[in-house]
Order: structure tokens, then sequence, then C-alpha cells
């Protein structure tokens, strides 16, 4: 049975809910013919992969209303995790299929005005689209699918859609205490993903976890369906789909880089091993510095789950770099794409603009290449020390919303946008193989792209290279720990 299976148009029970009585379901029908080059719709393999979902369920025709499209039955109670999934995916599938029409219908009526009335008055146009046929009947046409959209989207997906889990570590922390609620909220994963948190932290933090769960329980998030407090990182991870491992041991005074390397590799092996264990499809962001080499340690330890569900953070470089940019070129953060974080989330990082652009203009014509290297590079690479500086404490709100970005670009999708995610090498840009280094990727639905294609200059090259060896030499520290 096919996803988008459409049924013949029903005559409707009362005159009032026949939106379009002037023309028969066979005209309809030839007129999307007619323009079909102006609507895709869904491609062949999406098509493919929902409509093996759809075998799952009934279908139903609304009743009482004249309309083209059929709906997917809404799961009995206690329906399965499967099916309930297969609704919620055939549903969003089916209103993206109108809305995705709706948007064409319209842009076609008004490519068609525009050559009926090429230089008439608003008010010519306006006319015309009544009194032309043609233009009629786009208008029918039209009317129908934002009739059959509105039926669509008073479903409920939220109340169907099967909660995923997600586990965040260091939760009784700052960034910790501030990302749990961005994703109770819907912020990370979606306004119809209903979610479940799992807080891990340490056996003499448990008290303050319980005082966030309280705090989350107050807010009474709609979406937010359960949650739990852990010390132990195994039962933390049982079954989760996503986890954000901010927990980390901070440097503390007198601290060497490698007292602090070795430290964290204990921290960062045990939770590998674990998610190993529990969880090894889930999609992990390392988050507690130093990220790129407690991702890398993390990753080695667990060999059942593929290398690309596991990141390290850059996304906070990214931000940070494109409000530096946005400001100096005195634009909107919005105008402001492709800049990249290549390497280690550090002060060896290097903040590229050489790809990017800032108000539609290429960066390196808008922006003083004197500024770029003395002022914006290090200005990046030191922004965490100048707010710990300033207000006498880490960036953690900060950090907490380049979390939602990194894992909801991963999660939904970053629509052909660059973003800056720290992945394992495949020695691709030279970069050579096992470094989680950051890289320029798209993000689709559930999956990640390295941009490629990429031309690096010898400036470019001499930074990347000094942020791999970095990577190099603290994975040289750590080397005896990792799995052989």
């Amino acid at each position: 049975m096919s996803l988008l299976r459409r049924a013949a148009p029903k005559p409707a029970v009362a005159t009032a809910t026949r939106r379009f009585a002037s023309f028969s379901p066979k005209e309809l029908e030839a007129y999307r013919g007619k323009i079909a080059a102006d609507l895709t719709g869904l491609s062949a393999a999406a098509r493919a992969s929902l409509d093996a979902k759809a075998k799952l369920l009934e279908w139903d025709t609304p009743a009482a209303s004249y309309s083209a499209v059929t709906f997917p039955k809404p799961p009995a109670p206690g329906a399965s995790k499967e099916v309930r999934a297969a609704y919620t995916e055939c549903m969003v599938a089916e209103q993206a299929w109108l809305d995705e029409k709706l948007s064409a219908a319209k842009a076609h009526l008004t490519k068609l005005l525009a050559s009926k009335v090429p230089n008439g008055p608003e008010t010519a146009r306006r006319m015309a689209s009544f009194s032309d046929p043609e233009c009629a009947q786009v208008q029918q046409y039209i009317a129908q699918l934002e009739h059959d959209s509105g039926l669509a989207h008073k479903f409920d997906i939220a109340k169907w859609k099967p909660p995923v889990t997600v586990a965040v570590t260091g939760a009784a922390g700052a960034i910790g205490y501030s990302l749990l609620f961005k994703i109770a909220s819907g912020e990370m994963l979606g306004p119809d993903q209903p979610v479940v948190l799992s807080l891990l932290d340490l056996p003499t933090s448990m008290d303050k976890v319980q005082g966030v769960m309280m705090e989350l329980a107050d807010c009474a998030f709609p979406l937010l369906h359960g949650m739990g407090g852990f010390s132990d990182a195994r039962a933390a991870f049982e079954g989760v789909d996503y986890a954000c491992l901010v927990g980390a041991t901070p440097r503390g005074p007198g601290m060497e880089r490698k007292d602090l390397l070795l430290k964290n590799a204990e921290i960062f092996a045990a939770q590998g091993k674990a998610l190993n264990a529990g969880a090894p499809g889930a999609k992990v962001v390392v988050v507690g510095n130093p990220a790129n080499t407690n991702c890398l340690i993390g990753m080695m330890n667990a060999p059942d789950m593929p290398r690309a569900n596991w990141t390290a953070m850059t996304r906070l470089d990214q931000t940070r770099a494109e409000g530096l940019l946005a400001a100096k070129a005195g634009v909107s953060v919005n105008a402001v794409d492709r800049v990249v974080i290549w390497g280690n989330h550090s002060a060896t990082q290097f903040p590229d603009i050489s790809h990017a652009t800032v108000g539609g203009k290429w960066a390196k014509e808008a922006i003083p290449d004197e500024w770029y290297k003395s002022t914006f590079i290090p200005e990046v690479a030191q922004r965490g020390a100048a707010i710990i500086k300033a207000r006498g404490a880490s960036s953690a709100a900060s950090a907490a919303q380049a979390a939602v970005f990194h894992v909801r670009d991963w999660a939904l999708g970053s629509r052909g946008k660059w973003a800056s995610m720290g992945v394992i090498s495949n020695g691709s840009y030279g970069i050579g193989e096992d470094l989680v280094y950051s890289v320029p990727v798209v993000c689709y639905p559930g999956e990640y792209r390295r941009v490629g294609g990429i031309s690096i200059d010898p400036y470019a090259a001499q930074m990347m290279e000094a942020t791999r060896k970095e990577l190099i030499a603290e994975r040289d520290a750590i080397k005896h720990l990792l799995p052989k």
C-alpha cells in the first residue's frame, strides 16, 4: 500500500464543506497533472522507506469532507512503539507533502498572475486571480490543498510519537543544569518530540540532581515524559538514544595538561564501555573538556558502536566566531554563514573564514585581514577565559545552547548550512586518521556528511597542522590507556 495513496474525492455531505463545487474531481485531477512539474513531492527513496512503515497501519479517509488525501488511522491504546513510530512518521510525511504542494501551488499562481498582468497594479492582479479562468482554477486547487493541509495538521503528532531518551552527564553542574531545561522544552529535538531524561552525576551530587529533577517537574513540560537520576553510568545509559557527555574533571590549580588528560581518560573510558553495553546505537556529543580527546577515549572503548556516532562539540567556537564576525561587519548573525572551526577545541583551534559569507559577501572582502589574524582568531580561541575573567564563572549557558544546536542539527538536519563538529578523521583534508578533529559538515536527519571540495590556502594549512599536532600529542599522552 503506497504511503501517499490518494482516494477518489467523495461528494461532501453538506454544501458548506465542498470548497470547490464548480470543478469536478476529473478536472481537478487534470489540473494537478498540468502543474506536476512544479510539485516535487517526496523522493522515491523517502516514499519507499515510509511505504514499508505504512504497512503496519490502517488507512482512513476523513468523513464528510471533500478531500483527496487519506490519513493513517491513529494507533489503538497500548499500540507498540513500532506502530506509534510508523504512525507519526507517516503523518509527518503527509503534512510535509501537503505543505510542499501548497507552497508550490501558491508560487505557481504568483507566476501565472505575473504573466497575465505583467505591468498592472496589485488590484488588477487580485481581480485576475478570480476572473481569469486559469487563475481561478489554481485558486480552487489551492483551496483544496489548504483544506487537506488543515485536516492533516489537526493530528497531534506529539501525542503518538514515542519518546526518546536523552542522557546528560554532569547533570547537577552549570552546563548540565542549563541544558536539561532546553531539552525538556523541545528546543533540542523539536516541538513534537517527547523525551525521557536520564541524569548522571557523582554519588556526592545526588541531592543536587534530585533538586534539578524537582525543578523540571515544576515546569510541567508537556514533552517531558519521564526522568531519572543516576550515579552509575551503566544504569544511566541503558537504552538511551542520545548522550550528552558534559561532566568532566576540570583543570585545577597547578594541574598539568597531561594530568588532566589522564584523569579524564578514566571517566570517559568507563562511560564509553557503559554506552557500548547499554546503548550501542546512541548518538553521542562530548562537551566536557578536553572534548576532542575525551571523545576519542570514549569511542575507542565502545567497539560495538559506529565511530560516526561519537562527536565532540566545537559548535560553541563556531557561534562565538559568527557573533564576532557579525559585530565587526555590522550585520545580524543570521547574515553570517560557512564559518569553519578546524581541529581541537583549545587555544590551537583555527576559526576559518576562507569560505564564509557575511551579508552575502565573501568574508575576506568584508573583513580586514589584519583584524582577522591578529584579533579575531585569538579572541575566538580565548573567549572562554575572557568570560571567566569578566563574570567569575564559566560560559555555561552558551555552552548548553551550543550543545542544543549541535544535536538539533544532527537529529533534524541543518537545512544545507555548514556546522562544525569534532568527528573521527578519515584521512580527508590531509588530517590523517584516528583523531577527533573538527571539520565542516552538513547535517541531514540522523546523520552528518563532511563538506568536500574545500580549497585550503597556505595560511589555513599551517594553522590546521598546528592544531593537528596538538591532538596527536594529546592522543599519545593517553595512548597506553586505549584498548589495543
